[in-house]
């Protein structure tokens, strides 16, 4: 537990000691370590005033016919807002103001006089004197250049020289002021709700988990908070019902995608808002502008840069939730399949706002004053505006082809296509935003925190892959279940600390070719390798036979003489740690290994495969079994494989030992998962009968104490002639009979029987039942309805349900 802490909160530490560039500019961002304008007075009088010629600027030489005389340049009077050509080329340097007293004089003045106005101490005109002045000297000093008397002569709007002291142009003033004060009002907007939305995103999903934390810590409030009438009334009406009538896993028609819980849509609803508002609120126009001539430009260029800036904000989130190692999955305890609905939503709406970003960027350029779409065309091929627009298209890409039925059909080329696109938009969003920004405004600083996500659940995930594995030597022996379409792989890890029920992991074929893959796989069994171990666990014999060579010895009915060799590295192999998996034949990788096993001398195949894991199991997510009495698997198909998990659970736990002390699956003395559950049931419905009986043999022989109800939904005969692969038999084996198949059932489950029936007979109104579901869709969703059912009628039903829904 504490390595799975340590490889969770890994991200978080590699986040904080991210390098970040820190010269040439300031850290942050605007509003927070960035201040635009923090002397907002200072800086209009000088933008109104610098553009002024002085009697020490000295000026190009230009060949002649194309500026005049000299005579001229000192004879023009005007400057616009445009310069035209015939405009002299003059530079003013710092020495040449830092002497020039009508410079000095008309500075002072303006910022005595203006910035007074606008409530500015003393002591900070001095110091934006000396900033925007003299360009940080010492000398002259802000008193020593206040005039006398106040000047009287008022600079004309078209002013090209300062030859004496004077008022700056209050209509420039005005402008300058008025146009800086709102752009940085708007900068300053544009991070505040950025930053509320991280806030409250993040702290909302932090918040829930800490109370999840604290009542798994105290089961003492965790009862009496089940007392409280609205604990009931929340769960019947929003914490456990799907959104509407009971579709939750269950795809929707045509595979369009799933429909989260009640719970999670208010908290996707509430994110969606919350972007909706703080991308529509809070502009202003400010006119005469400096920098944009219409008010509907302006508003473009507010409304893309805020738009902008919230798509890189939910970007990040987005990495963060695809993550399988972030610290909000230590602290909560939810499933990824919960993050992956939140991860999908963050990257939706992070496109609409990149999308929104580019249309309006575009429509400014048709507002009044502006070229319309030549202008457009002219700056569309800049290389920051084309790498926006690159960008733009790479996320939108993303979006559209992580939709549901591409997932399923082509998991693989989706994961790569995904990968791909996501990075060329990060990439082309740097392009973007740095060479054409650079770091004044901080935009860069949301890249690195989406680098920073990336990054660390990378390094992460190579963690858990050192830690768990043999690099030279990880092995695993693949085998196909006879006559069904189900793989069994036994994986031997370094060590299966860590390893518990409701878990899964992720393996590396690295022999199929792809080695850059992984795919999730539910653990079935676990086993920590010693003679005692061995001796005690259930369903723990040796790997090619599965617990059958003991029988044998007892009854005498092996039928020939061993293989000494094979024997012996089967030996070798049963001594150490061990994790068992099941998992449905699908298209891609599971397809391409169960050729491999097929086409093998044996109905068995050794390869290297490496585990990254475990995943899920928190204390969090179970700990309602922590109080239970009864506990009812309700399991459909393939699903059988994270019930077993809670079995060998329930079978290890201390309570069902000799003397009663002893260690737990987990290793912690005294703290088993379920010390207070005195009746464990097991109600599995299944298509194939070979599977039920391969799980009977291997994973519930000598297993006590449990009550197994099964259900076979196609009849013995048809599962028998079916058309799915089977494994040669090896001769040299006298196959021992199989289990009786009298307690298996033909036809499908009645969830919602076997539910009441155990609840009814519990009496649950008095005793805690908790309800584990995993299988498919369909079949999840009505034991969601039929717990809702028997809540809403007085009884304490808890649910864990076992998603799939990747």
């Amino acid at each position: 537990m504490y390595l799975k802490r340590l490889f969770t909160v890994l991200p978080l530490a590699l986040l904080l000691l991210l390098p970040m560039p820190t010269s040439g500019f300031q850290d942050g961002i605007v509003g927070f370590g960035i201040d635009l304008y923090q002397d907002l007075c200072c800086q209009a009088c000088h933008d109104a005033l610098s553009t002024l010629f002085l009697n020490c600027t000295t000026f190009m030489e230009q060949p002649e016919g194309e500026g005049g005389s000299d005579e001229g340049m000192s004879d023009m009077g005007g400057m616009g807002m445009d310069m035209d050509m015939d405009m002299p080329m003059g530079m003013t340097s710092d020495e040449c103001r830092a002497t020039n007293l009508p410079w000095l004089q008309t500075m002072a003045h303006c910022i005595r006089s203006r910035c007074d106005a606008d409530g500015y101490p003393y002591e900070k005109q001095v110091q934006c004197f000396s900033k925007h002045a003299v360009a940080g000297a010492s000398e002259p000093t802000f008193e020593a250049s206040l005039p006398h008397h106040a000047p009287m002569v008022e600079l004309p709007v078209d002013a090209m020289w300062l030859n004496e002291t004077s008022l700056v142009n209050g209509e420039s003033y005005y402008s300058i002021h008025g146009t800086l004060g709102e752009f940085a009002r708007e900068e300053y907007l544009h991070s505040k709700y950025s930053i509320i939305i991280c806030l409250l995103t993040i702290g909302t999903i932090l918040v829930c988990g800490l109370f999840n934390q604290i009542t798994g810590r105290f089961p003492t409030l965790q009862k009496r908070l089940q007392g409280f009438r609205i604990r009931a009334k929340l769960r019947q009406s929003i914490l456990l019902p799907a959104l509407w009538g009971t579709r939750h896993l269950e795809p929707l028609p045509g595979r369009l995608g799933y429909v989260p819980n009640r719970a999670l849509t208010l908290f996707i609803a509430l994110f969606v808002l919350l972007n909706i508002v703080f991308s529509a609120v809070s502009f202003r126009s400010f006119q005469p502008n400096i920098y944009w001539f219409s008010s509907g430009f302006e508003l473009c260029e507010y409304v893309g840069n805020r738009t902008g800036i919230l798509s890189l904000v939910n970007i990040g989130i987005a990495v963060l939730f695809a993550g399988r190692n972030h610290l909000l999955l230590l602290v909560t305890g939810w499933s990824q399949t919960t993050f992956l609905t939140l991860h999908r939503w963050a990257a939706r709406v992070a496109t609409v706002q990149a999308v929104v970003h580019s249309i309006v960027y575009t429509q400014a350029y048709f507002e009044p004053g502006y070229g319309g779409a030549k202008e457009y065309a002219s700056k569309a091929a800049e290389p920051y505006f084309y790498w926006g627009i690159i960008a733009t298209i790479a996320i939108c890409l993303a979006v559209a082809f992580a939709i549901l039925p591409f997932r399923i059909r082509f998991y693989e080329a989706f994961l790569l296509t995904h990968i791909a696109l996501v990075i060329l938009a990060l990439a082309a969003t740097w392009y973007h935003l740095v060479p054409h920004f650079g770091y004044d405004y901080g935009y860069q600083v949301w890249l690195y925190i989406a680098f920073a996500f990336w990054g660390a659940e990378r390094l992460a995930r190579v963690a858990r892959l050192l830690y768990y594995n043999s690099l030279a030597s990880s092995q695993a022996v693949v085998e196909a279940i006879p006559n069904c379409n189900i793989l069994q792989a036994t994986v031997f890890p370094r060590t299966t600390a860590g390893f518990g029920p409701g878990q899964h992991s992720f393996l590396y074929f690295p022999g199929l070719g792809k080695f850059w893959e992984s795919h999730p796989f539910s653990v079935a069994g676990w086993r920590s390798g010693t003679p005692s171990t061995l001796a005690s666990s259930p369903g723990s014999g040796s790997v090619s036979n599965n617990g059958k060579e003991k029988s044998k010895e007892a009854t005498g009915r092996t039928k020939r003489v061993p293989n000494v060799s094979k024997n012996a590295r089967e030996t070798q192999l049963a001594n150490r740690a061990s994790i068992r998996f099941l998992t449905r034949v699908h298209a891609g990788a599971t397809a391409t290994l169960q050729r491999r096993v097929l086409s093998s001398p044996h109905p068995r195949l050794e390869m290297t495969v490496y585990t990254e894991g475990p995943y899920a199991g928190h204390p969090v997510a179970h700990q309602a079994l922590l109080h239970t009495d009864t506990v009812v698997c309700v399991i459909g198909g393939i699903g059988i494989t994270n019930a077993l998990g809670f079995v060998q659970a329930y079978a290890s736990r201390p309570q069902s030992r000799a003397g009663g002390d002893g260690e737990d699956v987990t290793g912690k003395r005294g703290r088993s998962i379920m010390r207070h559950t005195t009746r464990f049931i097991l109600a599995w419905s299944a298509r194939e009968l070979p599977l039920i009986e391969h799980v009977q043999q291997n994973f519930l022989r000598g297993v006590e104490g449990i009550e197994c109800m099964f259900w076979c939904t196609v009849s013995s005969s048809s599962s028998a002639s079916s058309a799915m692969p089977t494994t040669p038999k090896d001769e040299g084996i006298a196959l021992e009979p199989t289990l009786t198949t009298a307690a298996v059932q033909e036809g499908r489950m009645d969830t919602g029987k076997v539910i009441r029936s155990v609840v009814e007979d519990d009496d649950g109104r008095h005793h805690h039942t908790t309800v584990i579901s995993c299988g498919p869709g369909a079949m999840t969703d009505e034991v969601r309805s039929h717990v809702v059912d028997c809540v809403k009628d007085g009884f304490q039903v808890d649910l864990i349900e076992e998603a799939y829904a990747w």
